[in-house]
């Protein structure tokens, strides 16, 4: 008995061993995966921190990239806003409305016609002009509005005289109402017209306004004088402060 005792310790200890060994095999294919797949979850974490790394350096690139061009097309702008005042400085033109579709010497015309409806308080004598012409558009037929006249000063503060003294004063001739304006370049003409929306929708509330060089809208409102220098800014007061009353 005691024989088969000691041979059934002596074959568990051999098949725990047998058991052992073969758990141990079993194990090593898998030890090798797990260590592998750790290297590669390992290069993978360092090649996350990498891009995370370009990734914030490329953003803040970017970003003082976009600060960068902001600053030069704010530039690029004022620039551009200097230009053209020059440019509109420069031509000393005025544009005269309503005048007949008369005379044969326009210069000679329009400094008479200068004298006579403006006055002494600004013109003493004809006003050197450089040249006067009508806007270049088909001679209207009768009974329809005639075409403007362009005309160029060689002085610029006398076309400016004319203008001032036409904004406060009833300008007539041959009895129709003469209207004075700046001749202006295609570029301010379009900025100027930007404010046509908000300008009909003061019009409409009775709201006092005028547009002033180059393109800035003055709005008295509620016995106060407000100053706009953008159609959004403008836009913004009329549905804050107009459109309630």
């Amino acid at each position: 008995m005691k024989q088969l005792v000691a041979e059934l310790a002596k074959q568990r200890a051999g098949l725990k061993d047998d058991v052992s060994h073969l758990i141990q095999e079993s194990l090593k294919p898998l030890e090798a995966a797990v260590g592998a797949l750790r290297d590669t979850v390992g290069s993978f974490q360092a090649r996350l921190v990498a891009t995370e790394t370009i990734a914030g350096e490329n953003f803040e690139r970017l970003t003082t990239a976009e600060a960068t061009i902001k600053a030069l097309q704010a530039q690029n702008q004022t620039l551009l806003d200097h230009v053209d005042d020059i440019e509109n400085r420069s031509r000393s033109n005025l544009r005269i409305v309503n005048i007949p579709e008369n005379g044969k010497d326009p210069v000679k015309f329009i400094a008479e016609l200068l004298v006579e409806c403006v006055g002494p308080d600004v013109f003493t004598e004809p006003p050197e002009l450089e040249r006067a012409h009508r806007s270049l558009a088909t001679k209207p037929k009768d009974g329809k509005p005639a075409r403007p006249f362009v005309v160029r000063f060689l002085r610029y503060q006398q076309r400016e005289a004319a203008l001032r003294w036409s904004r406060n004063h009833e300008v007539k001739f041959q009895g129709s109402p003469l209207r004075f304006y700046p001749d202006l370049s295609s570029a301010l003409v379009r900025k100027r017209a930007e404010y046509n929306g908000v300008k009909q929708a003061l019009y409409k509330k009775g709201v006092r306004f005028r547009l002033m060089h180059p393109a800035r809208l003055v709005v008295t409102f509620e016995a106060q004088t407000f100053t706009f220098d953008s159609p959004e800014e403008a836009q913004e007061f009329y549905k804050r402060r107009v459109a309630k009353e």
